[in-house]
């Protein structure tokens, strides 16, 4: 499935919160880009344009028109485009990528794999269809019992919100039936947890193919704790299989479990990797979905499980922002069973390329890139590789933007 043409924000925040959104067009062509600003009930409120070369940025600059209200963004070009949003309160970053059909998180069924008691959550749904969208969410324990739920109704290209005192605060997951295609985003807030914090994530599609088998390129050394859920998101019940491997794709420990339907098991795999940075895979009999959250302080990176099925995994990777200032690191997971040929290609924020670099990663094993390597670059970062990879990159902001933030996102894949 080619890169979308079309991509998808349910949130431009108002007030205090600030938002960055940036555009690439990743195609070999010139591009015309359409940016659409949209109020609760559909409303376009603002709209800008913009001509794009070959892999050329642009910051869309919708932040003033969202001062005084909560706005959503569509995106459309002629060629194919990848996007990402930053959205910074003080400490508080929320990033994700822009979301469409051909990535894998916008549709009917969406899945958020963690509800977290004790923290605050917040929803946004965004319709991007014509018609109404009739919303039902459901609520489990991390059981998989069904606790709760409720319903609403979506105008027609606007969106819909709810927090915390509908979904009861409940540690579990939540489940979205739409009746139209939806991109949903999640803000978890960990308040007095770990306070002055705040991750993003988009809903995680399971309209078929679902996967069996997740990856996580990285499972941290030293002073950084991951937490790692996996979800049986099938009817029946699963036998998992987590598998936790070194640089050079040895197995270094392994753990099995059975899962009720929509039941979840914290992978207990931080202690194997106290010495040593390890990748994880987990596989099942039945479709499964998971997320990571690797902390240190007040840095939180957030991960889905990546997979092909996801467009999280793939042969050609894409990575919209490099920032100069900060310090950008990159984890690269080969997950076949043959040598991995890479080549990473570094562009300028005008699709200048400005270098070129080679690597090999073992079978199952792993490599890093890290900022030295992409010499502090304000651009982006493509790979293309003979087999089938996952790639994590870590913003850490540093003194430059926002002491003691730091943000994840998987690459996203232009197969």
């Amino acid at each position: 499935m080619p890169a979308p043409t079309k991509i998808y924000y349910p949130q431009i925040a108002s007030q205090d919160w600030i938002d960055w959104v940036q555009v690439i067009n990743v195609s070999s062509e010139n591009s015309n880009v359409l940016a659409v600003a949209r109020d609760i009930d559909g409303q376009t409120v603002w709209s800008g344009e913009k001509a794009l070369g070959p892999f050329q940025g642009w910051v869309i600059p919708v932040e003033p028109v969202s001062v005084k209200q909560e706005l959503s963004l569509t995106v459309s070009s002629d060629k194919s485009i990848i996007g990402e949003r930053h959205c910074h309160l003080k400490t508080e970053v929320l990033a994700f990528p822009g979301a469409a059909p051909e990535l894998r998180n916008l549709g009917r069924r969406l899945f958020f794999p963690e509800l977290v008691v004790g923290c605050a959550d917040y929803f946004r749904i965004f319709n991007i269809s014509d018609q109404n969208a009739l919303i039902n969410v459901i609520v489990r324990d991390i059981n998989g019992i069904i606790t709760k739920q409720f319903s609403g109704q979506i105008k027609p290209l606007g969106f819909w919100y709810f927090m915390d005192d509908m979904t009861g605060n409940t540690n579990g997951t939540l489940e979205l039936l739409s009746t139209q295609p939806i991109a949903a985003e999640r803000h978890l807030h960990y308040g007095e947890a770990i306070k002055g914090v705040a991750v993003g994530q988009l809903g995680q599609l399971l309209d078929p193919p679902t996967p069996n088998k997740i990856h996580y390129a990285q499972i941290a050394a030293g002073g950084w704790g991951d937490w790692v859920q996996v979800i049986n998101v099938s009817n029946e019940n699963a036998k998992v299989l987590a598998m936790a491997r070194d640089e050079n794709g040895q197995t270094i420990w392994s753990q099995e479990k059975a899962l009720n339907p929509f039941q979840g098991w914290i992978v207990p795999v931080d202690p194997v990797a106290a010495e040593k940075d390890l990748s994880l895979t987990v596989t099942s009999d039945k479709a499964i979905t998971g997320e990571r959250h690797c902390h240190f302080e007040t840095q939180v990176l957030p991960f889905p499980g990546a997979c092909p099925e996801m467009k999280t995994a793939g042969r050609r990777l894409f990575f919209p922002e490099l920032v100069a200032g900060c310090y950008d690191f990159f984890r690269f997971l080969n997950i076949t069973d043959q040598v991995a040929m890479g080549s990473a290609i570094l562009r300028d924020i005008n699709g200048n390329v400005t270098q070129q670099h080679s690597f090999q990663i073992k079978p199952f094993g792993y490599v890093t890139v890290r900022d030295e390597d992409t010499v502090n670059l304000q651009g982006t970062l493509e790979i293309l590789s003979t087999q089938v990879i996952v790639g994590e990159r870590h913003l850490h902001y540093g003194e430059l933007y926002h002491k003691g933030v730091a943000i994840g996102q998987l690459g996203q894949v232009l197969d």
